[in-house]
């Protein structure tokens, strides 16, 4: 089953696009939020080539665990069906008073050692494994993912000469719950808001590309950072509370060399005294704060501009 079919399948089996109100995907899921989800049909999903689980999330939402080199492919022709666009990047998982895991299935890879990984199935405090044939599709998946995701030097190299720039957005922790978080400091708009704001912004600078990313865990932004190398031509990076505290991720940006940008949406030299250390800013070109979500449009323009400068 191709990608285009299995999309197709994935949005009859949850009622439609009228039943479709938001998604984004994360490394290796798909995240959908319903109108209604007493629709979906959950053993057509489950029983898809390429799906490994389904899962609950919240009240109206659900999760399809692909692998990672599927979850894109699969996403994009998703979003080609329904028209509403996929932000990427999203990791997070959510735990029960002890901390565990209440998800079913938790895959974490390293961006940077995609053939380095843990697979935990739990179910309240005793692990369980996954079948063995669903451990050998997803190391099957691994290795196209590595293929896939790793330019060459003449692909780096042409898409400098044809002039097509590729953005990359990240964002720290925390930013998932744009909406819900303090919104007196930082507004009311979702984080998926703040996805369609930068596809669009990166649209209309003449970014060819945009990838949106956003994690809770330090290694996590520090392994995206190093995987923009010779993939990506600029960096819009909001480390949020890691701005403060991450040597690490000063270092990665430095070891990568991209432009960057650093974005904070609030007031941050108005706040706390502890806010008035920023260990990235010295290897970003610009810092844009105070300006919402719209500083992300700001630094996008600036970069934007920054590069054809350079290319001028």
């Amino acid at each position: 089953m191709d990608n285009a079919e299995c999309a197709r399948q994935v949005l009859e089996a949850i009622g439609g696009k009228g039943n479709l109100l938001a998604d984004s995907v994360c490394m290796t899921r798909l995240r959908l939020t319903l109108a209604d989800p007493t629709l979906i049909d959950a053993d057509a999903i489950s029983s898809l080539h390429g799906v490994l689980g389904l899962a609950r999330r919240g009240e109206n939402g659900i999760e399809i665990v692909f692998g990672p080199a599927v979850v894109e492919n699969v996403s994009a022709e998703f979003a080609k069906l329904t028209g509403i666009g996929i932000g990427t990047g999203t990791r997070s998982v959510e735990t029960d008073t002890q901390g565990r895991s209440t998800d079913p299935l938790h895959v974490s890879i390293s961006a940077g050692q995609r053939r380095s990984f843990r697979i935990q199935a739990e179910s309240s405090s005793t692990p369980a494994s996954l079948p063995e044939e669903d451990v050998e599709t997803l190391c099957k998946m691994l290795d196209e993912s590595e293929r896939d995701d790793e330019p060459t030097m003449a692909q780096a190299a042409e898409k400098g000469v044809e002039g097509h720039p590729r953005l990359l957005v990240i964002n720290g922790p925390n930013l998932n719950m744009l909406g819900i978080r303090e919104p007196d400091i930082y507004g009311h708009e979702s984080y998926a808001d703040l996805v369609a704001l930068c596809e669009t912004a990166a649209r209309d600078a003449g970014f060819s590309d945009v990838r949106c990313y956003q994690s809770n865990h330090e290694g996590d932004l520090v392994d995206e950072i190093q995987s923009a190398w010779k993939a990506y031509d600029a960096i819009v990076i909001n480390p949020a509370a890691y701005t403060h505290t991450s040597v690490a991720l000063l270092d990665a940006l430095k070891a990568v060399g991209i432009p960057a940008i650093e974005v904070h949406i609030s007031k941050v030299d108005e706040r706390e005294d502890f806010r008035q250390v920023s260990y990235v800013r010295s290897a970003c070109i610009e810092t844009v704060s105070g300006l919402g979500m719209e500083g992300y449009r700001k630094a996008i323009e600036d970069l934007a501009r920054h590069l054809a400068d350079a290319e001028g």
